[in-house]
């Protein structure tokens, strides 16, 4: 016994089995006399067999005429033997070219039921009864407006014999400010300043006394030569002198002015990383030169290193 195994074929065996069927003709029925439920079966069978015919021919991808390829829910491939004699091939010019690509697309065969008609709505004013009373919106609105409470008049005062009318109340002539509580006292926002002054002063006083006490090793340091003389000589250090600090408060104020006019011409809209970075840092500087600014006018003693 000998094997014969195929090498190659050029030849396209797709639906040979369908020309065969074709070739023989149509089959005759076996069904020769009329019978209602025989007719029925037949019938329903010939749309079953119609269907499945259908969908064995269908394949499950079918390339249409633009070159899409539509998928299918098709169990069958395009191929169901050994495939086409000639695979063709696209030419070398559609390759790597816009929109040149495989273009896929399902294929859509729902089919929505068929639902019954909606009932007709029922005719406008037929659910309900008609009044037999037409309602009398002048009786109705007299009733509310005699039900009303009325809003006092604001208190009122005339001064010319023609009536001219201004408002009693904050006119000085009703003593509403001197019947008030708190008339005479006073205010809270003040007691709450004085208590902050008061603890302010008490933070400033224990700092000086803990400055004199760090500064007692220093020779002819006391408390009368400080009021009198003015700061002691610390050894290496010099008291700023005021011409100094005036000098050093100007560059400062300079400075200050310099940086918030960039600060002000900065475009409105921060859309950069570069942007924010330089807001930030001119915001970092601004803060620095106003503490320092604030530094050297509110210390009356500064030393400064000789060396």
């Amino acid at each position: 016994m000998s094997l014969v195994y195929i090498t190659h074929h050029d030849e396209n065996i797709v639906g040979c089995e369908h020309d065969f069927e074709k070739a023989q003709g149509p089959r005759e029925s076996i069904f020769v006399y009329k019978n209602p439920v025989v007719e029925r079966a037949a019938k329903y069978a010939r749309k079953l067999r119609e269907r499945l015919n259908e969908e064995d021919k269908k394949l499950s991808v079918i390339l249409q005429a633009d070159g899409t390829r539509v998928l299918t829910e098709a169990k069958k491939s395009a191929h169901r033997t050994m495939g086409c004699a000639h695979t063709p091939i696209d030419p070398p010019c559609a390759y790597l070219r816009k929109s040149q690509g495989i273009k896929w697309r399902r294929e859509n065969t729902h089919k929505c039921p068929k639902m019954p008609p909606m009932p007709p709505l029922p005719p406008p004013g037929s659910g309900g009864k008609k009044p037999t009373m037409v309602p009398n919106f002048i009786k109705r609105n007299r009733m509310c407006a005699g039900k009303t409470i009325p809003c006092p008049p604001p208190p009122r005062y005339v001064d010319t014999p023609v009536g001219a009318r201004h408002d009693l109340l904050n006119s000085g002539l009703v003593p509403q400010f001197i019947c008030r509580k708190d008339f005479g006292k006073v205010p809270i926002y003040l007691k709450k300043t004085k208590r902050m002054l008061a603890d302010m002063n008490a933070v400033c006083a224990k700092e000086q006394a803990r400055l004199l006490e760090l500064c007692r090793g220093i020779k002819g340091f006391t408390r009368a030569s400080v009021q009198s003389s003015g700061p002691p000589q610390v050894p290496g250090m010099r008291v700023m002198e005021q011409a100094e600090r005036n000098e050093i408060l100007e560059g400062l104020r300079l400075s200050l002015t310099e940086m918030t006019k960039q600060y002000q011409s900065m475009s409105l809209l921060i859309d950069s990383i570069a942007k924010r970075q330089r807001k930030s840092k001119l915001e970092s500087d601004l803060r620095q030169v106003e503490q320092d600014i604030l530094l050297i006018d509110t210390t009356p003693i500064i030393y400064v290193s000789e060396y």
